[in-house]
């Protein structure tokens, strides 16, 4: 196959045929190979990044002078696509880092707040006068929705067919009664919500 020369900037750039080519991958491949996975740390990656800039260099051999040295300049490419992996990989792990803190400080405190956890208080006519008071300031549809699954373990179908709403106004009135309850109790454990139960309302 014969060799193209293409001028460019008053130069030639690199004139190549495709079994040259392969016979520069062949004798470097390797080479090249065991010195990404020296910073990779993984035989098949570097792999990929080495193909990857051998690719790069045949796609881009056009723009490259024909004086230049082809080693250097694919190794300058392996280098570049190690860098931007390593990068990505040490980003990933700054993210996976941060999720794992997060999850450590919501344990924690989860830790604390059970340490901290006095059931007789839950019973404790306190927090039953709050319940009372939360629930009494609620819009009445909104305390009669809470009340119907809370206490009488209706469906939301049924508490639908009952008010003459739809299920997702049952959703929507149950989320703003346990927000305003949840705000109500702040320094009681988020299981009380669930330990409501009609002795309370009528302690």
């Amino acid at each position: 196959m014969e060799k193209t020369a293409v001028r460019i900037q008053g130069r030639e750039s690199v004139a190549m045929t495709t079994a040259e080519f392969g016979r520069l991958f062949a004798m470097w491949r390797a080479r090249f190979e065991a010195i990404a996975c020296r910073y990779v740390r993984s035989a098949a990656v570097a792999e990929d990044l080495v193909s990857d800039s051998f690719m790069s260099f045949w796609e881009n051999r056009g723009r490259i002078p024909a004086d230049a040295n082809l080693q250097a300049y694919i190794l300058i490419i392996v280098r570049n696509k190690c860098l931007d992996w390593l990068r990505a990989q040490s980003l990933h792990a700054k993210i996976e880092q941060e999720v794992y803190e997060l999850r450590r400080r919501v344990l924690a405190a989860d830790i604390r707040s059970l340490q901290a956890f006095n059931p007789e208080e839950i019973f404790s006519e306190e927090v039953a006068a709050i319940v009372r008071q939360s629930l009494d300031r609620l819009p009445e549809l909104t305390r009669d929705v809470f009340i119907a699954r809370r206490f009488e373990e209706m469906s939301y179908k049924e508490i639908a067919e009952k008010y003459g709403i739809t299920v997702r106004r049952v959703e929507f009135e149950l989320e703003k009664a346990v927000k305003q309850l949840r705000v109500a109790l702040k320094d009681y454990l988020p299981v009380l919500l669930m330990l409501l139960s009609d002795n309370i309302l009528r302690s």
